[in-house]
């Protein structure tokens, strides 16, 4: 008879196991391609075209892609305007040193954090130019924007397929899928921008010359990869983001978000053209995929090795939030800002918790951690059980996430408190083992998809 309870724990702790695993890892997968929609077909064929060899800041190679992007967006009937702005190495080097991986630093330069990168810039000529391509797509009754920003130019031995000229080519589905919308109930941006692989400086200009968009801007969508495969995932955002991540949730098809990517994309000290929005002061999003991790900034980075299911992701989520701008309201957008986590759970699904409900759902798990205990203390004369302790440990654990990363606060918490109800159903031994097997897959559908997510970049 203990053979078989044994066996029948092992059996119900790995039935938990295997879905858990399973739908923590498909939660991270882009949705399947439509390789029969003609906007996927346009877009994968301006990417063959565009990506065909590296396309480095003051380059010929540069400028026969700018010329080709110039020409698509004319053929839709819009006038794409470049920016240009002359720059000297020393004026690029000076860029990455005021670059910063947090919102909350100072706009005056630091000391250079990283001599060696200088060699970098060596590589530039004394003098040269960027140009950003930038298309307004106006509203006839309203100032408020979203804008979309991406960049054209590659790393110096890269075709880029994926970094970043597949956002590029959604960009431009995006585009013409609004050119002759008369009726845009707002505007609708697109920022092409050049020399983001040499400190972003391209977005630099950008933000320096027109100052006057920060404010009628409410939602910047930056759309990057460090990869060529795998789901397209929002890992960062301006500060208070909760009304943006409703955007998000609702317009895209498949979203896919998880806020502590914020938190470990800082301490990684890379960067994106979103760093020197956030950095003055503009409010948006930043998504990017990390899976074939071994293909960034390689010559691999090429049309052929480009995950069909992954350039698809791109399309949708940028077709889907174009599609909302043109039709919905963004004047509540900064209305009420406040800070919120967000994680996936279930494959197609975006949860967001904003404060106050982030200290309501926490404190309540902590109480009933601290009451089960109590409650062991007070029925059993004997010791308490592990189990009991185990929720008191992962209590004091909540608070300290809480305060030390709260942007996976919700790791900790959140697992205590499905556990912590589950502990309270002990007498009704059906409604606790069904109890105790969602318990355990919530547990692994919130962790699963971050320790995948951090396997691949490593």
């Amino acid at each position: 008879m203990k053979a078989k309870k044994i066996l029948s724990a092992i059996a119900y702790f790995a039935l938990a196991l295997i879905i858990g695993i399973v739908l923590g890892i498909w939660q991270t997968r882009p949705p399947t391609a439509d390789e029969t929609c003609p906007a996927f077909q346009r877009m994968m064929y301006n990417i063959e075209r565009l990506a065909v060899e590296p396309r480095v800041v003051g380059t010929e190679e540069l400028d026969r892609a700018r010329a080709k992007i110039i020409a698509e967006i004319e053929d839709m009937g819009l006038t794409p305007v470049v920016h240009s702005r002359r720059y000297t190495q020393e004026e690029a080097y000076s860029a990455w040193t005021r670059l910063r991986w947090s919102s909350d630093v100072p706009l005056e330069p630091l000391p250079i954090p990283y001599p060696r990168r200088r060699s970098r810039f060596d590589s530039l000529p004394d003098e040269f130019y960027v140009h950003n391509i930038f298309v307004r797509l106006e509203a006839p009754n309203s100032d408020r924007t979203i804008m979309f920003v991406s960049h054209y130019d590659s790393w110096p031995n890269s075709p880029g397929a994926a970094d970043a000229m597949t956002p590029i080519a959604a960009m431009l589905e995006a585009m013409r899928s609004q050119a002759n919308n008369r009726t845009l109930a707002n505007n609708i941006y697109f920022l092409m921008t050049d020399g983001e692989e040499f400190a972003a400086i391209g977005v630099l200009a950008f933000i320096q010359d027109h100052p006057e968009l920060r404010d009628r801007i409410d939602l910047i969508v930056n759309l990057e990869a460090q990869g060529n495969s795998g789901g397209l995932i929002l890992f960062e955002t301006s500060p208070n983001p909760h009304s943006m991540l409703n955007v998000f949730r609702r317009a895209v098809p498949r979203p896919l978000g998880l806020s502590l990517g914020q938190t470990i994309y800082e301490a990684m000290r890379t960067y994106t053209d979103f760093n020197f929005f956030r950095q003055y002061g503009w409010r948006g999003i930043n998504l990017a995929i990390i899976d074939g991790h071994e293909h960034y900034h390689r010559p691999t980075d090429t049309f052929e090795n480009l995950n069909r299911n992954t350039a698809w992701h791109y399309l949708t989520t940028t077709l889907g939030l174009a599609d909302y701008a043109a039709n919905n309201s963004l004047e509540r957008l900064g209305a009420r800002p406040r800070r919120a986590i967000f994680f996936p759970f279930l494959p197609g699904n975006m949860v967001v918790i904003s404060s106050p409900w982030i200290h309501i759902l926490r404190d309540l798990a902590i109480a009933l951690a601290i009451t089960f205990f109590v409650y062991e203390r007070k029925t059993k004369k004997t010791r308490v059980t592990i189990y009991s302790i185990y929720l008191l440990f992962l209590a004091a654990l909540s608070i300290v996430a809480t305060i030390f990363v709260p942007t996976g606060e919700y790791l900790v918490w959140l697992p205590l408190l499905v556990m912590s109800v589950t502990a309270f159903l002990k007498k009704w031994i059906v409604a606790y083992r069904v109890a105790q097997l969602l318990s355990r897959i919530t547990v692994l559908l919130l962790w699963v998809p971050l320790v995948y997510l951090v396997l691949l970049v490593l």
